[in-house]
C-alpha cells in the first residue's frame, strides 16, 4: 500500500470531523486540530503532531485527535509514538476504521506480519466490506503461509529467509555481502542500524506475486529488503549492488522517516552502490533529457523501466552534486531535520547552503 495514498482521505476524513465538531465544545482542541488537518495536507508533519498532541492532552477521550498524532508521528518515521496513538484510538473508538488501516500498515511495514493481520482482521468485524481492509488482508495471508514455509540464518545484523534447504548458502552468502555494505556504507554516512534487517528471498514469480512491482524491479525495501532470486544468483557483482541499494533504503528510512523526497532516496541508494558512478554516468549520456526534480518527489515505482533508469540516474546524478558539494554530514543531517518534522525546502536551505529551487535549476543543467 502506498503511504501517500491514504494521507488525501485522511485529510478529508480529519476536516469533515473537524467541521462537524460540536460548537459547543472548547475551542483549542477545535482549533489545534484544524491546524493539525492543515499541517497533514502540507506535509508538514512536525507541525502536526504538536497540534494534534495538544488537543489530545486537553481532550484525552477524542479518538480523532490521537489519530492525527499517529499519522503525524508514522510519516516522521517515530513508529513507537504512532503505534502507541493508532491504539489509543482504536481504544477509544474500536470500529475506527481509519486507526485501524494505519496501525496494520504500521505492522506489516515493521515486518510483524501476524499483528498486521490481527489488527485487519478485528476492524473486517466491524467493516466487513471495506476495500482498504479486505484486499491488503488477503494478500498478507498468502504472504503469510507462503513464510510459513520459510528457513532463516543470521548474521550479526541481518535475519535472512529462504524456502528451500538448496537455497541456505544463497542466504548465508547474502547475509555476508550485506554485512559488507552495512560498513562501507556506515563508514561513509557515519551511521549504523542499530535495528536488525531482515531480508527474505523469493523467486521471481514469488518476488512479483507478493510485491505487485513492475518486471524491471531489482529488488525492494518496505521495512524489509525482499531480494528475486532468479536473476542475480549467479551475478554476484549485482548481487552487491541489489543489495548495497535496498540496505541504504533501511538506513534513510531510519534517519529520515517517510517524508524524505524519492529522488533524495533513491538517489542516495545508487549513488552509494558499489558501480553506481558507471551506471550513472552510461544513462545520464543516453538521455536527452533530465526530469526536474520537483516531478521526481514522489516514488518511482509506477514509471516505465526507461522513464526508471533516467530518474535513477538524474537523481543520483544530483546527489552526488550534493555529497560533492556538501559531504555526507551535511546529507544525513538533512535526513535528521526531515525526521523531526522540517519542511524540506527549509531543511535543505539550512544544511546545503544554497535555496532548494536553485539546486534544482543546477541539477537539470548536469
Amino acid at each position: 500500500m502506498a503511504i501517500r495514498s491514504l494521507i488525501a482521505p485522511t485529510v478529508v476524513m480529519l476536516a469533515a470531523w473537524v467541521s462537524a465538531a460540536d460548537a459547543r465544545a472548547a475551542q483549542d482542541p477545535i482549533a489545534l486540530a484544524r491546524s493539525g488537518t492543515s499541517a497533514i495536507a502540507d506535509e508538514r508533519f512536525g507541525d502536526a503532531l504538536e497540534a494534534f498532541t495538544k488537543a489530545a492532552a486537553i481532550e484525552p477521550g477524542d479518538a480523532s485527535f490521537c489519530f492525527g498524532a499517529g499519522v503525524a508521528a508514522f510519516m516522521l518515521g517515530r513508529n513507537d509514538v504512532a503505534q502507541t496513538r493508532f491504539e489509543r484510538a482504536l481504544a477509544l473508538k474500536p470500529n475506527y476504521l481509519p486507526a485501524a488501516v494505519w496501525l496494520g500498515d504500521l505492522h506489516y511495514r515493521a515486518g510483524r506480519l501476524a499483528e498486521a493481520i490481527s489488527v485487519y482482521e478485528a476492524a473486517q468485524q466491524w467493516s466487513p466490506n471495506a476495500r482498504e481492509i479486505r484486499e491488503p488482508l488477503a494478500n498478507w495471508r498468502k504472504e503469510q503461509a507462503l513464510q510459513r514455509r520459510f528457513q532463516e540464518v543470521q548474521t550479526e545484523h541481518f535475519t535472512a529467509l529462504f524456502e528451500t534447504a538448496g537455497d541456505e548458502p544463497v542466504a548465508r552468502d547474502v547475509g555476508a555481502r550485506l554485512e559488507a555494505a552495512y560498513s562501507r556504507v556506515g563508514s561513509m554516512l557515519g551511521v549504523y542500524p542499530s535495528r536488525r534487517i531482515t531480508v527474505v528471498l523469493y523467486s521471481r514469480e514469488q518476488f512479483s506475486d507478493i510485491t505487485g512491482l513492475a518486471a524491471w524491479s531489482a529488488a525492494a525495501y518496505d521495512g524489509r529488503i525482499r531480494v528475486p532470486l532468479g536473476e542475480t544468483r549467479e551475478q554476484h557483482d549485482d548481487l552487491d549492488r541489489v543489495l548495497s541499494h535496498e540496505f541504504v533504503h533501511a538506513v534513510v528510512a531510519m534517519i529520515g522517516g517517510r517524508t524524505v523526497p524519492a529522488w533524495v532516496n533513491e538517489g542516495l541508494a545508487t549513488a552509494l552502490e558499489p558501480a553506481g558512478a558507471y551506471d550513472v554516468e552510461a544513462t545520464s549520456t543516453r538521455s536527452d533529457a533530465q526530469p526536474e526534480l520537483s516531478k521526481l518527489h514522489r516514488s518511482f515505482v509506477g514509471f516505465g523501466r526507461r522513464d526508471a533508469e533516467i530518474a535513477y540516474a538524474s537523481a543520483a546524478g544530483a546527489v552526488r552534486r550534493l555529497l560533492d558539494q556538501r559531504g555526507a554530514a551535511a546529507v544525513v543531517a538533512l535526513l535528521k531535520d526531515l525526521a523531526g518534522g522540517a519542511p524540506f525546502t527549509s531543511a535543505f536551505r539550512q544544511r546545503i547552503e544554497m535555496r532548494y529551487e536553485d539546486f534544482a535549476a543546477l541539477a537539470a543543467r548536469q
